[in-house]
């Protein structure tokens, strides 16, 4: 048998299950917009900065460089007259069998070479160490000069490697 509540009863449930439906209701109108709200419309994306002004080399910057770049001109003028005196021994040693005479001479004319060479490598590395102690947002007339400083010590450095695998390898 199962039960059944009285007509009254089943009223009130009704009653009860309108009125819960009714607060899930609400007035209409009252909705929040769907639409962006203005802090939506902000763009995030990184404003756009002026190009800064080109920095130029600091005159006193430059003064102080300059024996660098002088010494290391000197340096590649011997380097360069080396080479000519050993570039015989040179060519005499290679293809000669290790142990040699010629090619014990070549390996001392090698050794002159590479000492010549000592001062253009001090003079860059003389510069780096300048370099590495700047600050490069703070010192900007400064860090222009000691690379363009550096850059004319490098280029004078691979003018000398490239003259000694000249040398080295025999091809002119």
């Amino acid at each position: 048998m199962a039960i059944r509540p009285s007509p009254p009863v089943r009223a009130s449930f009704a009653f009860l299950f309108a009125a819960a439906l009714a607060g899930c209701a609400g007035q209409s109108g009252s909705y929040p917009s769907l639409a962006p709200r203005p802090i939506e419309q902000v763009s995030l994306a990184e404003p756009s900065r002026p190009t800064p002004p080109a920095a130029v080399a600091d005159p006193a910057a430059v003064q102080r460089y300059a024996p660098l770049i002088d010494r290391a001109r000197k340096a590649d003028v011997d380097f360069r007259r080396v080479l000519e005196e050993e570039r015989a021994a040179l060519a005499r040693g290679r293809g000669a069998g290790e142990g040699s005479d010629a090619w014990l001479a070549a390996q001392v004319a090698l050794s002159r070479i590479e000492t010549a060479r000592g001062p253009v490598a001090k003079a860059l590395a003389d510069l780096d160490g300048a370099r590495s102690g700047l600050d490069p947002q703070t010192d900007t007339g400064a860090m222009v000069a000691i690379e363009q400083a550096f850059d004319q010590v490098q280029q004078i450095s691979a003018a000398e490697d490239a003259a000694l695998a000249e040398a080295t390898t025999g091809s002119r």
